[in-house]
Formats: C-alpha cells, structure tokens, sequence
C-alpha cells in the first residue's frame, strides 16, 4: 500500500453534520464555513459504507475496495475512527489515542503511522468544523454542483503544511449541505494518482460497533 492509500485510508472520511440551517449562496465561501461551524457543534458519531478507487496513473491502472468506515468525536474534542475495506488488498485502520494502526490480514500484523501533518488528513473526517478546515486547508468554494440528483457544494481544498504537499497536491470534496454529509472526496497527488472515496448509508449519531472495527494481530 502507497504512503498516500496509507494516509487516506487514515484520513478517508466525511463531513455529516445534521443541523438544518439556510443554504448559503453559491460560491460563498463565509456562509459555507459558517454552517459547518454551527452544525458540527452537534455531531456525536457516524457511520457510513464507503467505495474506495484507487488510479495508479504510471500503470494507468485502478483498484477499488468496498467497506465502511466510523467516526466518534467526544465533547473534550478528541476523536477516534475506524476505517474497514474488504478483499485482497482490504485494510483495517484505528485512530484513537493520537495513534493511527493499519493491519493488513495476508500479513496478521500492523503498521503505526506516524507522518508529519496527519491533522492534515484527520481534519477530512466527519463533523470537521469550518474552522478546523481552514486552519490546515486554503479552501476554495466552487459553487453548486449536482451528484447522483443531490445538490452539493463543491470545495477545493489544498494543504498549508509543506510535509502533506509532498504527497498531496488538493482534494475536491462535494458535500451536501442541506443534510450536511460529504458524498465524494478526491486525492489528487503530485505523481498524478487519485484516490476517491463514495459514501453511502449513512448512520448520523448512532451507536457504532468499534468492535468490528479492531486491529488484530502484532505490530509488524
């Protein structure tokens, strides 16, 4: 697995913010980081099914993993989450305690990630504030744009720390902002592979089984 499918698979995440406020207008960046300002104050938990498509772009090749995926932020502002693919190339990854695991099952061991910027990628997970956002993104609003007969609001974000751009140049996240939940996410790196995620059946402050979701096996 490349440094950017491991750190994706960390970061690999939504925004699903349940409050119902006024659409801001189109391109407006302000009114955009305001609503997911108000509405993050009520996230608790989600979860949600997740189609992951990996492009390798020298092989011109791509490999796409089913799965699903959860996230938990406490009221003492600490988060944990857990990430679960299937097949082959399927990878189980845990963040919690500021520590991220991924276990791969051919092998029966994990690996600890500990790369510059992981807030970067974390800051991508569901319930993420405006404000959390910009802190590590420069944002842009691209306007309204359809997905699948969904309104969305369209965001191009780039990374401000210089460690992540090494390894990603932007991402392109569509989210609908009526039930304020991210239903496409695109990793752009600069070698020119992709990684994009679909979501799916989304359960928004439910109990989550974290249980499914445990590393197995030894440190690697």
């Amino acid at each position: 697995m490349n440094r950017l499918n491991s750190l994706f698979s960390v970061a690999l995440t939504t925004t699903l913010l349940p409050i119902a406020l006024a659409a801001p207008a189109a391109g407006d960046l302000a009114a955009t980081i305001a609503r997911l300002n108000a509405s993050s104050a009520h996230f608790e938990s989600a979860e949600a099914k997740v189609q992951r498509v990996a492009y390798t772009a020298v092989i011109r090749e791509s490999d796409t993993q089913d799965g699903s995926q959860y996230v938990i932020r406490g009221k003492d502002g600490k988060m944990q989450f857990g990430v679960k693919t299937d097949g082959p190339n399927g990878r189980t990854v845990e963040y919690r305690n500021g520590t991220a695991r991924v276990y791969n099952p051919s092998t029966n061991c994990y690996n600890t990630i500990t790369k510059p910027g992981i807030d970067t990628y974390l800051s991508l997970g569901f319930g993420a504030s405006g404000n959390e956002l910009q802190k590590v993104w420069t944002i842009e609003d691209l306007g309204p744009e359809t997905i699948d007969g969904v309104k969305t609001e369209k965001l191009d974000l780039v990374p401000k720390d210089a460690s992540v751009k090494q390894n990603l140049t932007h991402v392109t996240a569509w989210i609908d902002l009526d039930r304020d939940v991210t239903l496409k996410l695109i990793l752009f790196s600069p070698s020119g592979d992709t990684n994009t995620a679909t979501y799916s059946d989304i359960r928004l402050n439910k109990h989550v089984d974290t249980g499914a979701y445990a590393i197995k096996g030894k440190s690697c």
